[in-house]
């Protein structure tokens, strides 16, 4: 037992994958860019970003297909004022969305604030 107290396992814990949704709540199958329409140099923006949440955007389709221009910081876009402009408006548009199926204490239990 080489010593140990508790030996090491001799199999490896079995890790989730987890692929997410395939469709946005808010544009289903559409591939373009949710404020343009352009449909060349797109980025998937996760509405709920940072600390686990791109995972719970993912889980739930709470994202949307950006332009590069409207998307990257640098350029001016919608990661250069987050919580403002259209980062608190497409929180809002996708919340709305949500509860049109869902409650709002769902919506609390996932997201854990409220933005309307």
């Amino acid at each position: 037992m080489d010593g140990l107290m508790f030996p090491k396992k001799k199999y490896k814990k079995r890790r989730e994958v987890w692929k997410g949704r395939t469709t946005s709540i808010l544009q289903g199958k559409t591939k373009e860019c949710y404020v343009t329409g352009e449909v060349e140099d797109l980025h998937k923006h996760h509405i709920f970003y940072g600390e686990g949440m791109r995972d719970i955007s993912d889980r739930h389709g709470f994202w949307v297909y950006l332009a590069d221009r409207v998307h990257i910081a640098g350029l001016g876009g919608l990661h250069a004022h987050p919580g403002k402009g259209l980062d608190l408006e497409l929180k809002q548009v996708c919340q709305r969305k949500f509860e049109e199926n869902h409650s709002r204490q769902e919506w609390m239990d996932i997201i854990g604030r409220n933005y309307l």
